[in-house]
């Protein structure tokens, strides 16, 4: 058996390899396709609300467990520990069994521990209740992309795929604004109670929202396949770009709340609402850059990946000299911008080019190398932050380096070279 993913291999007979475009596709209708992306848009905008919610309440919280930005870091990055491990189970297991009850699962299991954060009575305890948050909203992306391959033909993949993680940036921007206030009003805990009960009237929906996965036939994964995929240079470097390019935007979005209160003397109400305006605009980006892929991207991945980078750092790199807070949230609004022209092409290119069967580990495994950027990020700010004695440019040199790392990716990366068809 080879050890690459050929992009011009065809399924030998009797070697169970899935060939170049087979698919998994089952019958939605246009209505029914209407309802399963309303339904994965909102669950995923919630999931994102609840993680975001942390990035916010960690400011009463520090007060009231008296933590450091060191403690803080640690209760920031700890959802990812958890969350990063589950890409890649919860994409195997989309691959195996199909997407809906991996989804339900996830949206239950996230919200029981979004609502038991509220009951949280010390920093290990809330430690701990962030590291089981993870494994709920860990399976969600690589399961929510088998269902987008079970219900859409891959010329539309990457707007449907591009509308559902777009609820990270509608999620971030409603977490951001509705947490800030509740927590204005009623304190942080009750925001996390009501958060959680929304969720599970959400996994109810959803059951009914996703029909029954086709059945699997023995066979038709590919012996090996997660080695495969590894071994496969564009699945690393996809990997690798987005790696980097969560370091900045995970890393920037945690801390953004605090460097508001603490450089631009904002309160927490104002600091949440401002943090919601980038997240808008990035939504609206995301689409268009899904439609950009499904209409002209076919072969053009670099140019996306390199161009989402370039402007990724640029604008970064302004931010660390702005005066005034609308400057600094227009210079934030465009460097999110690039990134989520990084975010939607990682996420087409196995839309778009692997087979069905192993679309939810290939995720998985990209998903993976973001979310270990996502715990590292934040965890890496606080420190730099508490040995700058509460400073930040030491920080914005961090990200610099890590959005630098992501367009040499970047320029590294060629299409074609093997990520069609696992043998």
């Amino acid at each position: 058996m080879p050890s690459s993913i050929d992009s011009t291999a065809a399924a030998q007979p009797g070697d169970g390899a899935p060939s170049a475009r087979s698919t998994l596709t089952t019958a939605y209708s246009r209505s029914r396709k209407t309802f399963l992306l309303v339904t994965l848009l909102l669950s995923w905008m919630l999931a994102n609300a609840d993680r975001v919610a942390m990035t916010v309440s960690i400011v009463p919280i520090t007060r009231e467990f008296s933590l450091g930005p060191e403690a803080a870091g640690l209760v920031l990055s700890a959802f990812y520990i958890s969350y990063s491990l589950m890409q890649l189970a919860a994409g195997w297991l989309a691959d195996r069994f199909g997407s809906r009850r991996i989804l339900v699962f996830c949206v239950a299991c996230w919200s029981l521990f979004t609502a038991l954060t509220g009951f949280a009575g010390s920093f290990a305890a809330l430690f701990v209740i962030r590291i089981l948050f993870g494994i709920g909203e860990g399976g969600f992306a690589p399961a929510s992309s088998v269902t987008v391959a079970e219900a859409f033909p891959r010329q539309e993949r990457a707007r449907a795929k591009s509308l559902v993680i777009g609820a990270s940036f509608l999620g971030s921007a409603i977490g951001s604004g509705a947490i800030a206030a509740l927590i204005a009003a009623h304190g942080w805990r009750y925001a996390y109670h009501a958060f959680g009960l929304v969720g599970i009237v959400m996994a109810i929906v959803l059951w009914f929202a996703v029909k029954e996965s086709p059945a699997r036939m023995r066979g038709s994964r590919a012996a090996g396949l997660f080695g495969m995929l590894l071994r496969t240079p564009v699945v690393r470097r996809t990997m690798l770009i987005y790696f980097f390019g969560n370091v900045v935007q995970i890393g920037l979005a945690s801390w953004m709340p605090s460097f508001l209160v603490k450089t631009r003397n904002i309160d927490i109400l104002h600091a949440g609402i401002a943090s919601a305006a980038p997240y808008l605009v990035a939504f609206a980006a995301l689409n268009l850059v899904g439609w950009l892929l499904d209409r002209f991207g076919e072969g053009r991945e670099q140019v996306f990946l390199a161009v989402g980078a370039a402007m990724m750092i640029g604008f970064l790199g302004l931010m660390a000299f702005a005066d005034s807070l609308p400057v600094l949230l227009g210079l934030w609004t465009l460097s999110l911008v690039g990134y989520t022209v990084i975010y939607g092409t990682v996420f087409a290119i196995p839309l778009k080019h692997l087979p069905d069967q192993s679309i939810g580990t290939a995720v998985g495994i990209i998903n993976f190398g973001g979310q270990i950027a996502s715990g590292l990020g934040p965890l890496a700010i606080g420190f730099l932050v508490g040995m700058a004695h509460g400073g930040f440019a030491p920080a914005f040199g961090f990200l610099l380096a890590a959005g630098a790392g992501a367009l040499a990716v970047a320029l590294t990366w060629r299409p074609g070279s093997g990520i069609a068809a696992a043998r």
